[in-house]
């Protein structure tokens, strides 16, 4: 089929409809993005603080010293957990606090505290917030990643004692570790499907694998990405439909930025372009400007250019044409017309 290749080895709206393209169009075009990300759950800010030590005890046996030594503070610690998929159980929770260890009591020695787990999703990067550095990454279940350690419990005069005299000197409790953080999680999928809204990118996704996302004659029907499995002859593949892309999506505008991250690891792209485009090569450019302006790389990546509708008669007529034109101006020659209605092309 061309996508392994690639790889290398209508109905007029309703009234209801138009209403709801017309809420969505005005969400997506909305600025900041920062605040349409709070419905997208694949980012979110986390404060966290381990806790300290307990204090050691000075506790004498006659004229042997025998005080016990303060208990650990609580570690904080990511885990990935395969039963999430999102980060919004994560949204409002400012901070997650290790507890503090028990101070000694006499020659007992104080109990380490509990470890604070945080469950997050697979594919889950963390980084600082402030310097972006990176801290760590969790990919598999089970997967852990201890973000913040706790202080060591303070040493009591009996652990002194028992010391060689020149080492004897009793330590204090460790202090709490403190870090702000950011968590990000994208979706790993082998095939990315990309283009400007209403595309088709969705109707094709139902058509391919077992996904049902909404589906309507309008713009911005998607609002959150979708995954499906396609079975072919070269064993499955996930496949990932994101929300159509604007003009400065790089920029974030309409959530693009949000949207290019879970194609960031794809390893192939299929490129839509709505068969019904009055300038189906300047939709086709002014997608691959986007990728190449937030990342060179995802802007490298494979892609097969699927010109949709063309069970349309309008389209059909002009489909020649209409691949001409984006052959023109592609660095590649994978491009065919599709319908996910006809079923034409769509197991190539």
């Amino acid at each position: 089929s061309i996508l392994a290749h690639a790889l290398g080895p209508s109905r007029p709206p309703s009234a209801s409809a138009s209403a709801a393209a017309r809420r969505a169009t005005a969400l997506r075009a909305a600025e900041p993005a920062e605040e349409l990300d709070r419905m997208f759950f694949d980012r979110a800010e986390l404060f966290v603080r381990s806790g300290a030590g307990g204090v050691g005890a000075v506790s004498m046996n006659g004229q042997r010293p025998v005080g016990g030594n303060g208990g650990a503070g609580g570690d904080v610690v990511l885990l990935c957990d395969g039963s999430l998929n999102t980060l919004g159980h994560l949204r409002g929770r400012a901070s997650v606090r290790g507890d503090r260890g028990d101070d000694a009591r006499g020659k007992e020695s104080g109990r380490s505290a509990r470890e604070a787990i945080v469950r997050v999703p697979p594919n889950c990067r963390v980084s600082e917030l402030e310097s972006g550095d990176a801290v760590g990454e969790l990919r598999e279940p089970g997967e852990r990643l201890l973000i913040a350690a706790g202080g060591q419990g303070g040493e009591g005069n009996g652990d002194g004692y028992r010391r060689t005299r020149d080492s004897r000197r009793n330590y204090p409790p460790g202090g709490s570790t403190r870090a702000r953080l950011l968590l990000s999680m994208t979706l790993v999928a082998d095939v990315g499907l990309i283009g400007h809204p209403n595309a088709g990118k969705s109707t094709l996704l139902r058509a391919a694998t077992r996904a049902r996302p909404k589906v309507a004659d309008y713009p911005f029907t998607t609002l959150v990405p979708n995954l499906g499995v396609c079975e072919g002859g070269g064993g499955a593949m996930l496949w990932l439909d994101i929300p159509g892309l604007l003009e400065g999506a790089h920029e974030g505008r309409g959530l693009g930025r949000a949207f290019l991250r879970h194609v960031e690891r794809c390893r192939l792209l299929l490129h839509l372009v709505d068969g019904e485009s009055a300038e189906p090569a300047a939709e086709y450019l002014a997608i691959n400007r986007e990728l190449q302006l937030y990342s060179p790389r995802l802007a490298a990546t494979p892609q097969v250019v699927l010109v949709s509708k063309a069970e349309l008669p309008h389209v059909a007529e002009r489909i020649n044409e209409t691949v001409a034109a984006i052959r023109a101006v592609a660095p590649h020659g994978r491009i065919l017309p599709f319908s996910a209605h006809s079923g034409l092309n769509v197991q190539q």
